[in-house]
């Protein structure tokens, strides 16, 4: 019996033991090897850290569908400020696309490997994941000589918690077609799509460091006048490419990153996305934290209503207003398209809504701040200006603003617009979109409900609606008595207030203390499911990989200069390929440990350095002057004002060559003075003598031959 325990905690030993070396694999594209350290519990979870919980054959997305600042803080939005403009950007990560490709899913069975176990997997028709960045009013630079943005060259921001610099960025605008190239994360990341104003991913549109990597790109931009053109968006996509062909099969203490043929394409260092594997007992996940929307009174007369957006974004959406319609301040809050495109409604300072799509899309509110010749301009009550350019014949212009295109028509000092992205505008209707799914959605009437679709219920045949109204009378109001009838009631829990749960955990807290009432709605981040004892599987997103990664303890072999992989010790690689340093643009070492600066150009150093159009007027057209080293048209040619301008010989006579006279700043022979024969004297003949003014008449027309 004592033989058969050693034997077993032998075998317990051995297996741990080769465990460990399996997770020892490397999870890092460089020759450090990683293993998983631990995977921490709900406590523990870090502000860039999201523990999903899934049962077997569930995706990421039935229970998270994106995460943006307001689940990560590698994602928070910041501000831009180039030479040409200033702009506020947003960035997301999604896990799913309706239509498009279903993320991660835990299935259980026999791996392409040939071993029975769970995994989290990724169909290899489909994509890992997709990030975004959004520019509220758009990235804007000129178009100068070859295409070069340079108002925007050199610009950093933080993207997926990592530091970028555009080190380049060209436009071919009679093809629309752009290129991108960064420097940060794994080095330098090259985006480049053959048409920037379509709506389509461009296929092996990415290279990092130089190497193609199987991903997509789009890029949204538009030219505006004055050669200037505008980036509104740039969307990422990873294919799900094995290493090992087939789906991509993440094991339990494994990331996804270690069985990708291009780990570079997750981008950033920090990202991952870790399987932790099934447990016998449910679990919760954590770092989803609920939506709070605060319907709360301004003074007697209007009520504001706080939510976010799929993205994290807070709005303070104008609800109602006395005397009795959506709004605030005397505008209306609009949700409902105009019947056609020639049919405006929407005014001038008034708020509209618009999502992306159905029930997963991106919900924002703007509001109508101007019209000009040929833009339209719109404060997002997010936090971000957003412009559209519009054809002034027509008045037809596109809104680009997160995932939607949203097209539009102005009449006079009026807009119509497709609210909900469904590409028509015939009277549709907009719903705000909280993450995880529900959504609001506003009316009849002044009706306001709140609605769980189905899909989002484990044991439901329809959808969980529950409502509220607003009252008029000569204060507003709020009537919250039966959210659902008799299905879901408020119960009294003192000092005037009513609370209650709806069957998928909505929490209503109804505080009716003053003349106009408060209302609190807890909506849940995620999925509510009755788990009745069966396993789950824990998934781990993450911006922050090193902290459940850790060294193995092995030897690391020295870092290649040359092989296009950042490795330890190194700043940039390859040598040669453009990089950044200190916010400042450079090429990357012979040795790979720095980033050699460029110094800046110097006007009047007779070199044309980049950035520099010319040096002397010889480097620019016919047309053109040298003004500060860029080429500028010369002034219209004004005969008489002593300057020898374009299209002009002379101003002067001595502007001429010899024998030539300047007449209307122009260079022409001469006139020919012919000199009479004198002939013979004849006798005089006494004759009337001429006065003065005839004498000289009389001699300009000798000098004739009259």
């Amino acid at each position: 019996m004592v033989r058969h325990v050693h034997t077993s905690i032998f075998l317990i030993v051995a297996i741990v033991g080769v465990a460990a070396i399996l997770f020892s694999s490397a999870l890092y594209p460089s020759p450090v090897l990683f293993a998983v350290s631990y995977l921490p519990g709900e406590d523990e979870v870090g502000s860039d850290t999201v523990i999903v919980s899934l049962n077997v054959n569930d995706f990421i997305s039935s229970e998270l569908e994106a995460v943006g600042s307001g689940q990560f803080s590698g994602l928070n939005s910041g501000t831009i400020q180039t030479r040409d403009s200033r702009t506020e950007y947003t960035q997301s990560l999604r896990f799913a696309q309706s239509g498009v490709f279903s993320g991660g899913q835990v299935l259980f069975g026999r791996d392409e490997s040939n071993r029975v176990s769970d995994f989290l997997q990724f169909d290899g028709s489909g994509y890992v994941f997709e990030y975004r960045v959004d520019f509220g009013s758009g990235l804007r630079s000129k178009v100068e000589v070859a295409g070069r943005l340079e108002d925007m060259i050199g610009e950093e921001w933080t993207m997926g918690g990592a530091r970028f610099a555009l080190v380049d960025a060209v436009a071919d605008t009679t093809v629309n077609r752009m290129r991108l190239r960064f420097f940060g994360g794994f080095g330098s990341v090259d985006f480049e799509d053959n048409d920037y104003t379509d709506d389509l991913f461009q296929q092996s549109g990415v290279r990092v460091n130089g190497q193609t990597v199987d991903a997509d790109v789009k890029i949204r931009a538009t030219e505006t006048s004055n050669d200037k053109l505008t980036i509104f968006s740039i969307q990422y996509r990873l294919s799900a490419n094995a290493k090992q062909g087939g789906d991509v099969q993440v094991l339990p203490l494994h990331c996804v990153r270690e069985f990708l043929q291009h780990p570079l394409g997750m981008l950033f260092p920090d990202f991952d996305i870790c399987y932790k594997g099934a447990s016998g007992t449910a679990q919760a996940s954590s770092g989803i934290s609920g939506n709070l929307v605060h319907v709360k009174a301004r003074g007697d007369d209007e009520y504001v209503m706080r939510a976010q957006n799929l993205y994290g974004q807070t709005y303070e959406i104008p609800l109602a207003q006395l005397p009795g319609m959506y709004g605030n301040r005397g505008r209306n809050f609009v949700f409902v398209e105009a019947a056609n495109l020639g049919a405006p409604n929407i005014n001038v300072n008034d708020y509209l809504l618009v999502n992306s799509r159905d029930w997963l899309g991106v919900s924002h509110v703007l509001r109508l701040d101007q019209i000009t010749t040929n833009q339209v301009y719109f404060e997002d009550l997010g936090g971000n200006q957003r412009q559209a350019v519009f054809d002034s014949a027509t008045g037809e212009g596109d809104l680009i603003m997160s995932e939607g295109t949203y097209h539009f028509r102005v009449t006079g000092n009026q807009l119509a617009i497709d609210q909900n992205n469904d590409n028509t505008v015939n009277g549709g209707e907009a719903a705000f979109h909280l993450p995880g799914g529900t959504y609001i959605d506003f009316g009849p009437g002044f009706t306001v409900s709140i609605i769980t679709p189905q899909r989002l219920l484990e044991e439901q045949v329809t959808d969980e609606v529950t409502q509220f109204d607003i009252t008029f009378g000569s204060n507003i109001d709020l009537d919250v008595s039966s959210p659902q009838g008799t299905v879901f009631e408020l119960h009294g829990s003192g000092s005037g207030v009513r609370e209650g749960m709806t069957l998928y955990g909505i929490h209503f807290r109804w505080d009716q203390e003053s003349d106009s009432d408060d209302l609190r709605i807890t909506v849940p981040g995620a999925r509510a499911r009755q788990v009745r004892g069966g396993a789950t599987a824990q998934v781990y997103l993450t911006l922050e990989r090193d902290r459940w990664m850790t060294p193995a303890q092995q030897q690391s072999p020295a870092a290649v200069c040359g092989n296009r992989l950042k490795e330890n010790g190194e700043y940039c690689d390859p040598p040669g390929s453009l990089c950044a340093q200190n916010e400042q643009g450079g090429v990357c070492a012979d040795d790979c440990k720095s980033c050699a600066i460029t110094p800046p150009a110097v006007c009047g150093n007779r070199l044309l350095e980049r950035g520099e159009q010319c040096e002397s007027r010889g480097d620019c057209a016919q047309t053109e002057d040298c003004q500060n080293c860029n080429c500028v048209p010369l002034p219209k040619a004004v005969c008489g004002n002593n300057l020898l301008d374009l299209g002009e010989q002379c101003e002067k006579d001595v502007d001429c060559l010899g024998g030539l006279v300047c007449r209307g700043c122009m260079c022409v022979p001469q006139p020919r003075l012919d000199v009479q024969t004198p002939t013979a004297p004849v006798a005089a003949q006494p004759v009337q003598q001429p006065n003065v003014i005839a004498k000289f008449f009389l001699w300009i027309a000798g000098l004739f031959g009259a």
